[in-house]
């Protein structure tokens, strides 16, 4: 028997074969609703029960239920007609069919189901029809609704299994597409880009203080009507006021920064005017570029009598200070009106522009920022646009004779050490990513704050702890800080904090306001500081002839807990590693990942040009198999690894580097510190 027949409601009843037991009378009622608005629309799969007239409803139990809770209600009367197919099967095979049915089932994607509900939504419906209709609520429905306006890029990964749909959801907090790609551009290919927690948190903190300069250049007014919104702050004294349409204000501030540099360009005779959206001048801003003191125009015969004529003003006017009456308060104020008067006569004299030779004019340039008052301001300071030397032996094989990687050199054979400057360049870079991971699981960075504290035997170990949670923080000795992305992030980072503390100018207030803050925002600072206070440290234990910071173990394993990939987060480029390495070295690394053949490839190549092809082989810009693609973007040297540690023994216990004599034993801890320094000055 497989027919299909319509059978009274009374006399179906759920069959003990039905697999789907625990989330059977999850979502009855809108199932019910769905029902009663559209009717049944699949039909149940039933078999002829033991009782005469009675079926067993093998596989459609949850719409039994429905159409039995529309039966309870009055809804639907016991002899209302059900279709049903029925087969004649025994109990074994009425399981099977019900779990292959319960099993072997794929759902609706979420992206199809949101067109779903926008179609009918464009047909007219409203929000409470379509609820019903498909037997969900009415926030539901406004929730799908929001991800169908996501911006494109952001849709089509959440289509394409890309993205979760929480991280899809974290991305809709805002309707504002400006918002959500700019969020998306900056996390959509970091680790972050899976974080919802991480998305939501730069998307809601994305706003702008009213008071900060860049909404005082933008103006309130031009920024309301250019539609910008403003949430206003009831619950505090200062009534502080967020710009949450943070580009738009960008936008309005930037023109506005713009057309000011154009004037500065066509009165001050400086070959380029640069505006920089911020309040002081960036260091990828003049990275490239040369900053250049001169020496302003001498004074003309007329301006230095005047200039001497107003030193003498401001020396009878420091005589007469000291017998001013500090209680006479119009004298004072004649006093300093008169002084502030001379001195600002007398640097208006010598604020003169510099003289430009003219081998510099065709080259020299400032930078307009944003000033502390909201205002556009000529940033301090001169820069040449000629571009920077390069070293001089890049493109050549200029000293590689000396490093023993000569033309023949083997690319099996092993590297020198590298340089100290680029292992302790290295060492920061690979603390900056466990610094912004760090900073964004405040849980660990709380046990790693708490432990610091705790752990006294810690007290005579340098680096076992691997932060300076009891100390300055550290020395780097580098002459200029190596720039990479999580360094900027970690700047980028703090802005998403609750700063509104930091407004107050009296400790105490700003201690107040602080200790006001909920849990996540102290946990947010927290975390941030205990990043900032990480020290350098090596990926690689050291070799011979190789130097630069120890490796840390507890560096290491907190990256283990983090499950931190370096490559997401740094490139090798000719910059910051290929150009400092031997041509070996550089051979080396390509035989890591495309084996010995491809590294024999570029044996004759020279210096420079092997860097230059190295930075597109580990960027992926170069066609190679997919396996050698994959293992190159994957690749960094081993001293930016984070290391695997063995498990330790139970009863293995890390010696104390240095045990304090004996005579100690008994002095409190701060009399032990004072001995330790007795005899380091003894020594």
């Amino acid at each position: 028997m497989n027919d299909i027949e319509m059978i009274p409601l009374g006399k179906l009843r759920l069959s003990d074969a039905n697999v789907r037991k625990n989330d059977s009378n999850l979502f009855i009622e809108e199932l019910a609703a769905n029902i009663e608005a559209k009717g049944l629309l699949q039909n149940l799969i039933v078999a002829p029960a033991k009782k005469r007239g009675m079926f067993d409803v093998t596989a459609g139990g949850r719409r039994l239920r429905a159409l039995n809770f529309l039966l309870e209600a009055g809804k639907l009367a016991k002899d209302y007609p059900v279709t049903c197919r029925v087969l004649d099967i025994d109990a074994a095979e009425q399981s099977e069919l019900s779990l292959i049915e319960n099993v072997i089932r794929l759902d609706m994607t979420p992206t199809d189901e949101i067109r779903a509900y926008k179609h009918f939504v464009n047909e007219g419906s409203d929000l409470d029809a379509i609820a019903k209709r498909f037997g969900r609520t009415r926030r539901f429905i406004e929730g799908r609704l929001r991800l169908a306006d996501l911006a494109d890029p952001i849709f089509a990964a959440l289509e394409e299994g890309k993205i979760t749909l929480d991280v899809a959801k974290a991305y809709a907090t805002t309707p504002n597409h400006d918002r959500q790609m700019m969020v998306w551009n900056e996390l959509s290919n970091s680790w972050q880009g899976n974080q919802p927690d991480s998305i939501r948190r730069m998307i809601t903190h994305s706003a702008i203080r009213s008071s900060s300069p860049m909404a005082q250049l933008a103006s309130e007014a031009e920024y309301l009507a250019a539609g910008g919104k403003i949430e206003r702050d009831l619950f505090t004294e200062d009534g502080g006021e967020t710009w949450i349409d943070a580009e738009i204000a960008q936008r309005i501030a930037g023109e506005k920064l713009q057309a000011f540099a154009t004037e500065v360009a066509a009165t001050s005779g400086y070959a380029w005017v640069r505006p920089i959206l911020e309040t002081r001048i960036t260091y990828s801003a003049t990275e490239d570029l040369h900053q250049v003191h001169l020496e302003p125009a001498p004074l003309s015969e007329d301006e230095q009598a005047e200039a001497d004529r107003l030193l003498e003003t401001i020396s009878s006017l420091e005589a007469e200070s000291e017998a001013l009456d500090d209680d006479d308060e119009a004298a004072a104020a004649d006093f300093q009106a008169r002084w502030d008067a001379a001195t600002n006569a007398y640097d208006a004299l010598h604020d003169k522009p510099p003289v430009i030779p003219e081998e510099m004019k065709a080259n020299l340039g400032c930078f307009v920022i944003i000033g502390a008052d909201g205002q556009p301001a000529v940033a301090s300071g001169l820069y040449s646009d000629k571009p920077l030397e390069r070293r001089k032996g890049r493109g050549s094989d200029a000293g590689e004779g000396a490093s023993g990687a000569g033309e023949g050199g083997s690319a099996a054979s092993a590297p020198k050490p590298l340089s100290q400057k680029l292992v302790e360049e290295l060492a920061v870079q690979r603390r900056d990513i466990l610094a912004i991971n760090l900073a964004s699981n405040p849980a660990i960075a709380l046990d790693y704050l708490i432990f610091a504290i705790a752990d006294s035997r810690a007290l005579y170990s340098a680096q076992a702890l691997g932060t300076t949670i009891r100390a300055p923080s550290p020395s780097l000795y580098l002459a200029n800080y190596p720039e990479n992305p999580a360094h900027t992030l970690m700047a980028d980072m703090r802005e998403t904090l609750d700063l509104s503390w930091t407004e107050h100018h009296r400790t105490v207030d700003r201690f107040s306001a602080f200790s006001a803050l909920d849990d996540d925002a102290k946990a947010s600072w927290l975390a941030w500081c205990m990043a900032k206070t990480l020290e350098a440290s090596m990926g690689i234990d050291k070799k011979a002839g190789q130097s630069g910071p120890e490796p840390i173990d507890l560096h290491d394993h907190l990256a283990a807990l983090m499950g931190i990939n370096v490559a997401s987060h740094w490139r090798p480029t000719s910059a910051n590693y290929f150009d400092r390495v031997s041509k070996q070295a550089l051979l080396a690394h390509v035989t890591e990942v495309g084996g010995p053949t491809m590294a024999a490839s570029f044996m004759g190549s020279k210096k420079g040009d092997l860097s230059a092809s190295c930075e597109k082989l580990f960027a992926g810009e170069t066609i190679v198999a997919p396996e050698v693609k994959e293992a190159a973007l994957a690749w960094v040297p081993e001293a930016m690894r984070f290391r695997v540690l063995a498990a330790s023994e139970p009863d293995d216990e890390a010696p104390v580097e240095h045990e304090p004599d004996s005579d100690a034993g008994d002095l409190e801890p701060a009399e032990e510190q004072d001995a330790q320094a007795d005899e380091t000055v003894d020594a």
